[in-house]
């Protein structure tokens, strides 16, 4: 699994695993289009091998590894969701495959929630904090589509109110509308398998009662209905407004943060300072709202809430924005010294699996040591979690295709993630590594387990981003 080199100069069961493993779903099409029917074939492979440490491979859990490439032009539909992608759920017909488009909202009558993608893991999921006003969807339920609310008086009352026959709604990331009606309400013990079934198409809302008692309101599937035109930004420069939903946003800085920022040695933190405004005519919740950062050489960087407490506004608070309503606010990431250019692009999604986006182009002169991708490539072999689960083991292989002796030290490597810069805890051989012309050096890495769902891992200037660590 080798990385794309770079350019010079410049939840589903996301516990259990494989390197790039994938859901696969093999179902025939119902109405002709994406509710599918059939029983998931979910695969996963465990690699084994022996580890550079001299011992062998114990695991219980593996990650999911992805190579991030470059890309060879700026555009802003490279650009997508990072979050979303670690529920990626690929279906087959037999003939064809697509990737399933993931809920972004859940509608129940008048009411409508956001849609948070969690993991599950051996039929238990955890809610995710601080999302009590949202709908928690069960990655890779495609054919019966199940999500939790929490069990508040707003949540009650909107289930509660419902008759047989009426309206609850789906809408996917791609704009389509999944129509459903309200069929039946009953109780169900913690992890009851019918509830979770994969075997008819429909909509299962679940609400955990006093004791751990499930409260299940069921939905038949009616029919679905595609969007006019998906929503689609264009890319902008600095200064420049772009609308996004009922929120128009303005980034008016990108900047390196001052040389005094404690992060370790060889990373600097890179703000981006911005404001959005409610055109809308309801309140919009700001604490959905996404960013990421992304180089020259197709690098991708998550936002740090401690980087950004040191820009000028501070990272964006939680809560409603009013109509006719401005705030400012700072986004940082910590990323290499050597960040590649000339051109950056900061993403802006109004919330997590939003298909509208702001893409911003800010100008960024490359510092440091270019990157000379002809002279070595950097390939990862496996990514692993110990049986704990507090460890972080990456197996790779570093090959020096130049002319001359390769050194890589402590600040050629970097594992970044929303929770901030991982900590090393043991590299073998130790560092720093000189890989001789022509030879190919087996690294292991050992890091303290993120407190994230993803990590993004970058060696020389190669990035891969590692999902299921939750």
């Amino acid at each position: 699994m080798s990385a794309t080199p770079p350019r010079p100069g410049a939840t589903s069961a996301p516990r259990g695993v494989s390197v790039r493993g994938r859901r696969w779903l093999a179902v025939p099409t119902l109405g002709g289009a994406c509710l599918l029917l059939n029983a998931i074939a979910l695969v996963i492979y465990l690699l084994v091998q022996g580890s550079p440490l001299g011992g062998s491979r114990n695991s219980g859990m593996s990650a999911e590894v992805t190579k991030l490439p470059p890309i060879p032009s700026i555009a802003p539909d490279e650009v997508a969701p990072g979050s979303i992608e670690g529920c990626e759920t690929t279906i087959s017909s037999g003939v064809a495959e697509t990737t399933a488009s993931p809920p972004v909202t859940l509608t129940v009558g008048t009411g409508a929630l956001p849609v948070v993608p969690v993991g599950m893991f051996e039929g238990e999921w955890e809610f995710p904090e601080n999302r009590a006003g949202a709908a928690a969807w069960l990655c890779g339920t495609v054919v019966n589509y199940v999500m939790e609310v929490q069990p508040t008086e707003e949540n009650a009352a909107l289930l509660g109110d419902l008759s047989p026959g009426d309206p609850m709604t789906v809408i996917l990331a791609s704009g389509t509308e999944l129509l459903f009606r309200f069929a039946e309400r009953r109780e169900a013990g913690p992890g009851d398998a019918s509830v979770l079934a994969q075997t008819q198409p429909r909509l299962t809302v679940v609400s955990r009662g006093q004791g751990g008692v499930w409260q299940v309101s069921v939905a038949d599937y009616v029919a679905e209905r595609e969007p006019e035109r998906p929503p689609v930004t264009a890319l902008a420069k600095i200064e420049e407004p772009v609308r996004v939903d009922d929120l128009l946003v303005l980034v008016t800085e990108g900047h390196v943060a001052p040389t005094e920022t404690d992060v370790e040695a060889g990373m600097m933190v890179y703000m981006v300072e911005y404001a959005i405004e409610n055109v809308g005519t309801d309140p919009v919740r700001t604490d959905w709202v996404s960013t990421q950062l992304q180089d020259g050489a197709g690098n991708r960087y998550l936002m740090s809430p401690a980087a950004s407490a040191l820009g000028t506004f501070g990272p964006l608070l939680g809560g409603e924005l009013k109509p006719g309503t401005i705030v400012r606010a700072s986004a940082g990431y910590i990323v290499p010294v050597k960040l590649a250019g000339p051109a950056l692009i900061w993403t802006f999604w109004p919330h997590t699996g939003s298909s509208s986006r702001a893409n911003v182009i800010i100008p960024h002169e490359t510092t440091g040591r270019p990157i000379s991708p002809d002279q070595y490539s950097v390939a990862i072999t496996d990514v692993f979690l110990n049986l704990r689960g507090d460890v972080l083991h990456i197996q790779g292989e570093i090959r020096n295709t130049g002319e001359n002796p390769l050194t890589v030290g402590l600040s050629d490597i970097t594992l970044t993630s929303s929770a901030g810069l991982s900590d090393l805890l043991l590299a073998a051989p130790p560092l720093p590594w000189t890989v001789q012309p022509g030879q190919t050096q087996v690294i292991e890495l050992q890091y303290s387990t993120p407190a994230a769902s993803a990590a993004l891992l970058t060696i020389l200037g190669y990035s891969f981003e590692i999902q299921g660590l939750r």
